[in-house]
């Protein structure tokens, strides 16, 4: 009896010691903004920038002149190699004709060299309405939980030791560089260590999560930010042609009307059609950053549509043709240019028949 009262006692001791180390290590309850702890005071006017780097790429969030910039790319040293010569290899099918059930002969496969893909350029781009969130998270800078100053055993334990993650905060033109962890299983959070005094916080579960340096949830891709109700005219030009139009009643899309300017009071539901699909369902699927030009190459522009209101620029769109056929755009907007879906030059051919050539 004695020896199972033993036994008893130290694995009761054993749950104990687990359990008070499970809740040193859990974030405090953040339900109330009391548990927060204070890492930096950071305000709008004061947080600069904030910087990410996953060991490989980084992402930066940096307001310029009011506008929020988003800049990602690869840490010096960490680019990824070009492959021998610029070339790779591929497999390709090769066609062995067609049999006598209908069916495809297989020939085998080919091994043929083709041009490597170059790695993404670091980017400089807009920031959406997310970027500007997860911006926000930083002001202030809080932390779950405070752990002060550890040993070079309990960081390692951690994850701290040798994480070549960072973050760094330009607050009051004064940089503010962390450690960051990696992320620990049964831990929801990150522990960071601010390099310049040594101290380490945990921080909540979703702080960095739009952080990721590969991730596009925080590229703005809207090609305008006004609204189709904040203009009355726009111009079309093509092949040497352009035609002016005015707009009424656009407060309600359904209500929205479109008429040549000459004729102002003859609606025409042609126009108005492909106006939106200008408008409303070009499809962007890549965002260049500023100076940055498809393969090297500035787009032909095939298309321009200026917009004003009462008299005064409100905007533009540019659609342009790059290689092999691409569609691209360019706007008051867009950093640069931004490719656009398939099946976009049908609006340059609609343009010719519908809109200028009448």
């Amino acid at each position: 009896m004695k020896a199972r009262s033993v036994a008893m006692t130290g694995a009761l001791a054993g749950l104990g010691l687990v359990a008070a180390y499970t809740t040193w290590q859990r974030p405090k309850d953040t339900g109330s903004t009391a548990a927060m702890v204070k890492v930096l005071d950071a305000s709008k006017q004061s947080l600069e920038s904030v910087k990410y780097e996953d060991g490989q790429r980084f992402l930066t969030l940096k307001r310029v002149d009011g506008a929020l910039w988003l800049t990602s790319g690869w840490v010096p040293g960490k680019e990824p190699a070009a492959p021998d010569a610029g070339l790779a290899t591929t497999l390709v099918a090769l066609d062995g004709g067609q049999l006598d059930d209908g069916g495809v002969a297989d020939a085998g496969v080919l091994e043929v060299a083709v041009k490597a893909p170059k790695p993404p350029p670091t980017r400089e781009v807009r920031g959406n309405e997310r970027a500007e969130a997860a911006m926000m998270k930083f002001m202030p800078f809080e932390a779950t939980r405070a752990l002060g100053v550890l040993s070079d055993e309990k960081r390692a334990e951690l994850g701290l030791t040798d994480s070549d993650r960072r973050l760094e905060l330009i607050v009051a033109s004064t940089a503010r560089v962390f450690r960051v962890a990696k992320t620990l299983p049964g831990i929801f959070g990150t522990y960071v260590l601010e390099e310049r005094t040594g101290e380490v916080f945990l921080l909540p579960g979703t702080l960095l999560s739009d952080f990721d340096p590969q991730s596009q949830v925080l590229v703005d891709r809207r090609l305008h930010v006004f609204k189709q109700s904040e203009f009355d005219t726009f111009t079309v030009k093509a092949d040497g042609k352009d035609a002016t139009f005015v707009q009424t009643n656009a407060e309600i899309p359904s209500t929205a009307k479109v008429a040549r300017k000459a004729t102002p009071d003859k609606p025409d539901e042609l126009v108005k059609n492909w106006h939106d699909k200008v408008w409303g369902r070009l499809i962007v699927t890549e965002v260049l950053g500023k100076g940055e030009l498809p393969n090297g190459k500035e787009p032909t522009v095939a298309l321009r549509v200026d917009y004003t209101a009462k008299g005064k620029d409100k905007g533009f769109l540019e659609l342009g043709i790059g290689e092999g056929s691409s569609m691209w755009a360019r706007t008051e907007n867009t950093a640069s240019w931004v490719s656009v879906h398939q099946g976009s030059d049908e609006i340059l051919i609609e343009a010719k028949k519908l809109v200028l050539d009448q």
